[in-house]
């Protein structure tokens, strides 16, 4: 199985924070063109890239990225969906 870490609400952050494509890829130091990328899902962010989106926007992992497992044979995916914390009574 392969792991892959997509950006699904990066848009939707993006658009929160009222930044373009061009304004986010300057911030984070990356090129235009990989912004949209990220959107599409056509390409998946580092680990530092993460954690720089995360910094930017002051939110946690899962208000950015979703993580999936792909079959590399069939290409099934499952979504991995974190575990809820148990609070202690």
């Amino acid at each position: 199985m392969n792991v892959e870490v997509r950006a699904t609400g990066l848009r939707t952050m993006r658009d929160r924070h009222h930044l373009t494509q061009r304004e986010l890829a300057r911030r984070l130091g990356v090129t235009q063109n990989y912004i949209p990328a990220l959107e599409a899902g056509t390409r998946n962010p580092g680990p530092k890239l993460r954690q720089s989106l995360m910094q930017l926007f002051n939110c946690d992992f899962e208000d950015l990225f979703l993580v999936v497992m792909v079959n590399p044979v069939d290409h099934r995916e499952q979504i991995l969906k974190p575990e809820r914390e148990v609070k202690a009574m």
